[in-house]
This record gives structure tokens, sequence and C-alpha cells, in this order.
């Protein structure tokens, strides 16, 4: 005979600090102005957003020569609704969605995107949304993504993108 399985509950408190390059930096500042830049390849061409500070297909360095501004508007290429699983400390009560969008301008995706303005059910591949800023720029800037400076993205207005334009970037 075994013994039981026992379990002890604990909160676990860490202190990290994040320390972010000054490609990352540029671009918090940047979203904080009401910008979205990206960083455009010289070698191909392809522009990065967030920036990286090179190009991982041609290993080439770039910094603020090479910034670019995209658009705070794009097609909405995948995702998903969520049902959050309620537990302690959680705040998110209602479902809501998540997406990857392909800024115009850009050459990938942002993901992670909240999408609002919608009923869930008319949320799809291919609808165009602009962001919606005045979110607290404070809030998530942690040198990746898009910080908080964007509240979410709602539908433009504009017609759909044929699957031809966006179906590479679908996760």
């Amino acid at each position: 005979m075994s013994e039981p399985v026992r379990f002890v509950s604990q909160k676990v408190d860490l202190d990290y600090k994040v320390v972010t390059s000054p490609v990352a930096r540029r671009f918090d500042e940047q979203m904080r102005a009401g910008r979205i830049t990206g960083h455009k390849c010289p070698e191909c061409g392809l522009v990065y957003v967030p920036p990286k500070g090179f190009c991982p297909i041609d290993c080439v360095i770039t910094d603020e020569s090479n910034e670019v501004e995209v658009r705070d508007a794009g097609t909405l290429t995948s995702f998903t609704v969520i049902t959050p699983i309620q537990y302690q400390g959680q705040e998110e009560k209602e479902e809501y969605v998540l997406a990857n969008i392909l800024l115009d301008g850009a050459s990938g995706t942002i993901g992670q995107q909240r999408v609002e303005g919608i009923p869930h059910s008319e949320v799809r591949m291919g609808m165009r949304v602009k962001a919606v800023w005045g979110g607290d720029p404070n809030e998530g800037s942690r040198g990746w993504g898009l910080t908080g400076a964007i509240k979410h993205w709602e539908p433009s207005g504009e017609p759909d993108e044929p699957k031809e334009k966006y179906q590479e970037h679908v996760l």
C-alpha cells in the first residue's frame, strides 16, 4: 500500500528586473508617442515589428537609420476566444478575443492582441482592424510586444482581405 498524496498550498512571490535593449527602449518611446515602428532590413527589405536590431534572415544589424513607421491598422490573420479559468488573482471574468495581426507595412504578425468592439461570433480571419490608442503605456512595457499604449483593436470598417494576402501568416 502506498502513502496518500499530500498537497501543500503555498504562495510564491518573485521579484525580478527586466533589462531592455536600446532598440526596445526606442520602440517603447515611439509607442508612447503614438507611432508603431519597425526596422527594415537593408538587404531583404523585411520589416520587423517590434524591431529586433538585426535581420535574422540576412544576419544584418539594424538601428535607428533602418527605422520605418507602419500603420496602426492591419489584417487579423488568426485568433482565439479565451474563456478565463477562475483562479486566485485572476481578473478576467468574461470571454475575450486574442488575435495575431499583420500590420500594414510589416512583414510579420504581432500576436496576443486584444480585439473588442465586435461580437466574438463575428471575428474572422481577414478582417481589417485598427488600433484604439489610449491604454496605459507603462503597462506591459517589458521591451517586447506593443506595450500598453494600445488599449485594443477593433474592426476598421474596411473590406476583409482575401486569404491570399495573409495566408502565409496564419498560425
